[in-house]
């Protein structure tokens, strides 16, 4: 039987587009250059429903996980989006499924991330980017509408390189870290022989908080992890705060300096944990949670925290109904070869990611990879102490959709 090729795609959150330095074994693709013009004006209802969903799902799919987490679904979203050009039949159909938008058509899609990565990119105070590449191996003949699809709509950078060379892996893990500011510094530990591209979301986020606050007012103090209670230092600040409460959660909405984004914190009523919450919760819940916020004069403490998280997204993704694009001999990739043979198929997904928050902000990075192969104040105020575990994001405010959404377990662990 015919060898199956592995495609394998990676996807990045990063600080700024940044490449890495060109070398006499990368080549930038000649003729693909991003035609600017090509995206929506904007994205509308239909979209920004589909991409909540999909955040949620993914988000419930990771939590059966244990431990601290955070993940990025946007740049899942965005790397699988970018994979979708290349697919067709029913592995089209199954990714499309995954991804909320089976009765949205491909060029619909395009049109409105495109719209979507450009609006939330454009003129920000914080320091946010989304950056996106393809690296594939040296003469495989890659379908040229493919990488200009995706060089059109998701600004992709597209980078031949010989993947027999022992630099290969340096080359494109230098890019990534570039890319997420250091945060980030593999995201390849070696390249088979059967594997043949790398598709590469990235995303970066650095912002300061509207209201800082101040390191005079941190203190050690008890988090009370599921492992038992253990020390750590708090954050606290008094005033006026966005304040949620609903069945089964309080929390708070704390703004950026750069007000397009805003960090919520859930924490789940006494005796219950982040992922009973998750699984009481639905996206349209979060939304009208975070829309029916009330100002509040209170008193919040809340953990200092620096954490990474790494998975494989397979098995979660094959629970979201995407199957047939992971399996060898059924999956068909075939509009990403210039032969259109259908030997193609995804061998893994990676999710890598980093989060600090302390008094000054946040900074957060991402990446995700695909693979394809062959084969204290006198006045009494009410407190909201987050001194138990929590839920967490960082959110686009003007789509409610969360760039990174994550569980806070035992702030020590990094």
């Amino acid at each position: 039987m015919k060898n199956k090729i592995t495609l394998f795609i990676c996807l990045l959150l990063i600080t700024a587009m940044i490449l890495a330095g060109c070398s006499s074994s990368v080549n930038l693709m000649e003729g693909i250059k991003p035609n600017n013009e090509m995206g929506s004006e904007t994205m509308d209802e239909k979209l920004n429903q589909a991409i909540l969903n999909f955040t949620w799902n993914m988000f419930k799919e990771c939590s059966g996980n244990e431990g601290n987490l955070m993940i990025s679904p946007p740049s899942v979203y965005f790397a699988l989006a970018m994979a979708a050009n290349g697919a067709d039949g029913e592995t089209k159909t199954e990714m499309m499924k995954a991804l909320n938008v089976e009765n949205i058509s491909m060029d619909y899609l395009n049109k409105g991330l495109n719209y979507w990565m450009n609006s939330i990119t454009k003129d920000r105070i914080a320091k946010f980017s989304i950056a996106n590449s393809i690296w594939y191996r040296e003469g495989f003949k890659a379908n040229k509408d493919f990488l200009q699809a995706n060089a059109d709509y998701y600004s992709a950078h597209i980078h031949s390189l010989d993947f027999t060379q022992k630099s290969a892996p340096n080359t494109i893990n230098d890019w990534v870290k570039k890319a997420t500011n250091d945060k980030i510094d593999k995201i390849v530990e070696e390249i088979s022989d059967d594997l043949v591209m790398y598709i590469i979301n990235a995303i970066y986020f650095n912002g300061d908080w509207k209201y800082e606050f101040s390191a005079n007012k941190t203190h050690e103090a008890a988090f009370n992890a599921p492992h038992g209670e253990m020390k750590t230092d708090f954050m606290s600040r008094r005033g006026e705060m966005d304040y949620l409460k609903s069945n089964g959660t309080t929390g708070v909405i704390l703004p950026y300096l750069d007000e397009q984004f805003a960090f919520v914190g859930l924490l789940p009523e006494e005796g219950h944990t982040p992922r009973d919450l998750i699984n009481n919760l639905t996206a349209l819940d979060l939304l009208n949670l975070m829309k029916n916020k009330e100002e509040k004069n209170m008193e919040l403490s809340i953990p200092k925290f620096e954490s990474s998280y790494e998975d494989s997204l397979i098995d979660e993704l094959s629970n979201m109904g995407m199957k047939l694009p992971f399996e060898p001999y059924n999956a068909d990739f075939s509009k990403m070869n210039e032969s259109r043979a259908k030997d193609l198929f995804i061998g893994d997904v990676k999710h890598k990611t980093y989060i600090r928050v302390d008094e000054k902000g946040t900074e957060a990075a991402a990446v995700t990879s695909i693979g394809v192969n062959t084969t204290s104040m006198p006045i009494e105020l009410p407190l909201l102490a987050f001194d138990r575990p929590f839920v967490y994001g960082i959110v686009d405010v003007t789509t409610g959709i969360p760039l990174f959404i994550g569980i806070m377990e035992n702030p020590a662990i990094k």
